[in-house]
Parts: structure tokens; C-alpha cells; sequence
């Protein structure tokens, strides 16, 4: 262990040094990156710490070792901690020209460290020393690039509306969170050589905002260190600054997203002079607490009334006006008056009908979860909260036909849902496997005169959503007399 005297700054490091000894705040961290060394015939690996010990003074720790060592590393060392960096090598950085890829966030300084395994090593610092701790770790909130030299949402969208324009930059933004959705695992399949079976990867998506684009934009995290702590972002209160971080048009959302990169820094609730923090926080105060996902229970809350929708269509007419030669760019919903057929209502079948939201957030609970992942709707529950941890509600797939095709995307849920069917959703559930049943077909093949709430994918949804908002059986004839019209 290096004596507390031998602890030098990161500002004076030199490119000759090859035991080099400091105190630092680590303030992000690398996923490990293993490989196969043919000349040992061993896995290695290397892990790359981003450190800090000043507001001007940023660089990145590399730690090279074989595998078990550069695990127990990953799982030792977080975001927040502050280290001894002791017995390292001082290498000088080469320039990284405008435009070219980065893998490491860049640094204000012009060398970097290395520690080898066996040659140099990382500790957590002595926690007696809670002074040195304390001052290194406001270093978190302090911003590594001036808040003012922030690009707009609105002005990055600008250049990547189009499926065309397929551009990949690194932007600064200053951004507020609004949306913390559940952690989703993505499979991926490695090499055959690397692996037989395939890879999980955890994905957690945030959406952000700021004055200029209040519709929200999608920024999703891979990173394990940072997931964790996007799980404790609070929706409307939680700021970041964001540098370096990865915007590029998705396909499959069809539209700009955000994404947290090797070469990304985050600076949560940044503590920086001016006024740009409080008029952004002021702003997300003003943003209703919604969903993003989908057909969700927010998306309920503000239907209208059934009696004011009058504008009759055909299945093909809706589908003109959503998305076809019909769309008015001018409005992201309109009514519709349907009559048609029930040709899909599986009611009975292996499909989910009833979703959950967390009473404290609001926001839908993955399937596979009891209770709200988040921890501070866990404490707020320890701390006594009354009355259930979820609610339950209908959302069920309704497909109906006319004589001009079959609208697919129709969700019978929430109030609606229990009015049609005649009961709650926490009783859907308790009924038997016969009553689903015949609940089913006292439906499925009838003729009604259903009247829909048309949502067009927009923002954060990429989705076309048709909410049923009251539905009426019919007779053959009345059918007839209304489809007669076209």
C-alpha cells in the first residue's frame, strides 16, 4: 500500500511516470471487455474507470488483468466510489480529431493512466477520511463541460427525421427526466466460437425532455452501473447533463432516440450556476405524470365522451386517416363511429388481459414482477404506505371487420372494458375457465356499433393505438342499413 505522502494530483501527471499514486472519484465505468489471449492461453480482460479529482481534471483508468481479476474489479468498483489508484503507468493520449469514434469519454486532460495486474492496483479509499470522501464526491454534480454550450432536442431531432438521413452523432444536452420505464432483457446471439447459448442483455429506457421538445425523446442505458442508478431517477425532478451522448435514427421506433455510449458522461442534478437547471426543473413540473407505454392505463384517463362521436368510417377509412392519404398532420387523435363484426376476442385464451400500475408512480409493473421495481416506491410501501400496491385493469385485443378490411390494433380496457363486460378486472380473474367462455362468445362473431378513440403514433409511441370507448350490439339489419352508405 503507497503512503498517504506519495498521492499526488491527476493535473500532474507526465508521460514518464510509471508508478503513479492518486485519490480519485470514479464517475463512470466501462462494461468489462474479455477477450482470448492466445500467447497465455488465458480469458483477459481490461476495464476502463473514468475518474476525477477536481472540476477541471477528468481522465480514464484503464485495468488490464486476466478475467477473474477484472470481474472481481467490475463488481468492486461503482460509480460514486472514491478509489486509491496506486502503482499505475502515466500514458500520454493521442489527439481525437472532430468526427472520429470515440470509445472512452474524452478527458480534459492529455494522458491516462494504466494499471496492470501485479504491477499496480485500485482500493476503495480509507472511509476514516470522510472529509477527503465528502469533497470528491460533490465532484457527481458538478458538470464536466459548461451547461450553456448544450445543444436543443428540438434542433438534434431537426437532422434526423428522416429514415434517410442516417447519421450517428455525440451531443451535449441538458435534459430532465419525465419516464423511467421497467428493465427489459433483450437476447442476443453471440458467435459460435464465444458461446452456444444466447446472451442476455438488460436495456433500461428513460424519457427525457426539455423546453424546446416537450413531446420527450427516448434515451435508453445498457450499461449494469448505470441502470442502477437510472432506476432511482426520480420522473420530473431528476436533471442530466448529458456528454457524448449517442443520438441516431431508429428504425424501429421511427423517430431520433438517445443512447448512453462507451464514450458517454452523465451528470445527475448538475450544480452549476445560472438559471438554465431551474427554468428546466420549473418546466417538468408543469408535465402531466403519463405513460409512454402504449395502451396503458394514462392513455384512459381523459376519454371522450361517447355521445360526441358521430364521424362514421369504414375499417379502411381509419386506417386512410391514421397513417394513409387521409392523415391531417394537424391532430395526433381523432373519433370514429365503426360498425362491424367482432372477428377476434380471445378472451378465454393464453393471452394477458389485465394489467397493473403501481399505486405510487403509476407506472405499468412488468408480468414477471410482483410489486414495483423501483426503490422509492419499495420504501414508500416500507414506510406504511395504505391501501394496495397495484391496481388492476382491463386491456384487451378486440379486433373488428367490415366489408373494407379488419382494424387489428383495438384495445377494450379500463372503465370501458368493465362497463362492456359487466365486471372488474380482479374479478375477471377469479372467474372459471367456462364463465371466460361464454363471456367470450356473447361477443366474438356479433355485429355492434362501436365508437373509438384513434391514437396515431407520435413522440414516444411508435404504435397506431384505438381505444374502444363504448360498444352497442346491433342487429343484421341495422348493419346493413348503415353500411349500405358506401
Amino acid at each position: 500500500m503507497a503512503k498517504r505522502g506519495k498521492f499526488q494530483r491527476l493535473a500532474e501527471m507526465q508521460p514518464t511516470m510509471t508508478h503513479f499514486s492518486t485519490v480519485a472519484l470514479i464517475v463512470s465505468k466501462s462494461a468489462p471487455n474479455i477477450f482470448y489471449d492466445k500467447m497465455s492461453g488465458f480469458e483477459r480482460g481490461v476495464i476502463t474507470l473514468t475518474i476525477r479529482d477536481s472540476p477541471n481534471d477528468l481522465t480514464n483508468c484503464k485495468c488490464w488483468g486476466q478475467r477473474a481479476w477484472v470481474d472481481e474489479y467490475a463488481a468492486m468498483f461503482h460509480i460514486g466510489h472514491v478509489v486509491d489508484i496506486v502503482g499505475a503507468k502515466v500514458m500520454s493520449l493521442p489527439q481525437v480529431l472532430p468526427g472520429e469514434q470515440r470509445y472512452h469519454p474524452q478527458t480534459t486532460l492529455s494522458c491516462a493512466l494504466v494499471v496492470n495486474e501485479g504491477y499496480g492496483y485500485v482500493v476503495r479509499h480509507d472511509s476514516d477520511e470522510s472529509d477527503t470522501i465528502m469533497v470528491l464526491q460533490q465532484l457527481l454534480q458538478c458538470p464536466t463541460k459548461p451547461l450553456g454550450a448544450a445543444l436543443k432536442l428540438a434542433d438534434v431531432r431537426s437532422g434526423l427525421e428522416s429514415p434517410d438521413k442516417m447519421i450517428t452523432a455525440y451531443v451535449d444536452l441538458l435534459v430532465a427526466v419525465v419516464a423511467v420505464r421497467p428493465v427489459r432483457e433483450i437476447k442476443r446471439k453471440l458467435p459460435a466460437i464465444h458461446s452456444k447459448v444466447q446472451d442476455l442483455l438488460n436495456c433500461l429506457e428513460v424519457i427525457v425532455i426539455d423546453a424546446s421538445y416537450p413531446e420527450g425523446m427516448l434515451l435508453s442505458v445498457w450499461q449494469a452501473d448505470w441502470i442502477r442508478r437510472a432506476q432511482q431517477w426520480q420522473p420530473r425532478r431528476t436533471l442530466l447533463h448529458l456528454v457524448g451522448v449517442r443520438v441516431s435514427y431508429s428504425d424501429f421506433h421511427r423517430c431520433p432516440v438517445l443512447s448512453h455510449s462507451n464514450c458517454t458522461l452523465i451528470c445527475e442534478n448538475p450544480q452549476a450556476t445560472g438559471k438554465d437547471c431551474q427554468l428546466l426543473l420549473a418546466l417538468a413540473a408543469t408535465v402531466p405524470l403519463k405513460s409512454f407505454d402504449g395502451c396503458a392505463q394514462a392513455e384512459l384517463d381523459n376519454l371522450p365522451a361517447a355521445a360526441s362521436i358521430q364521424a362514421q368510417m369504414t375499417v379502411r377509412q381509419i386506417y386512410s386517416r391514421a397513417e394513409g392519404e387521409l392523415q391531417d398532420a394537424s391532430t395526433n387523435q381523432f373519433t370514429s363511429v365503426l360498425y362491424g363484426m367482432v372477428t377476434k376476442f380471445d378472451l378465454d385464451g393464453f393471452s394477458t388481459h389485465i394489467n397493473r400500475k403501481c399505486t405510487a408512480c403509476q407506472r405499468l409493473i412488468p408480468r414477471n414482477l410482483e410489486d414495483c421495481a423501483s426503490d422509492a416506491c419499495q420504501m414508500e410501501f416500507l414506510l406504511g404506505l395504505d391501501g394496495p400496491r397495484y391496481t388492476s385493469y382491463f386491456n384487451i385485443n378486440i379486433q373488428f371487420s367490415d366489408h373494407t378490411g379488419t382494424l387489428v390494433e383495438a384495445r377494450l380496457a379500463g372503465n370501458p372494458a368493465e362497463r362492456i363486460l359487466g365486471l372488474q378486472a380482479d374479478d375477471f380473474e377469479r372467474l372459471a375457465d367456462r364463465d371466460k367462455s361464454e363471456l367470450k362468445w356473447s361477443i366474438l362473431l356479433k355485429y355492434f356499433e362501436t365508437r373509438l378513440l384513434v391514437k396515431k403514433s407520435a413522440g414516444m409511441r411508435n404504435n397506431l393505438v384505438v381505444l374502444v370507448v363504448d360498444m352497442e350490439a346491433i342487429p343484421l339489419g341495422k348493419l346493413v342499413e348503415k353500411v349500405a352508405a358506401f
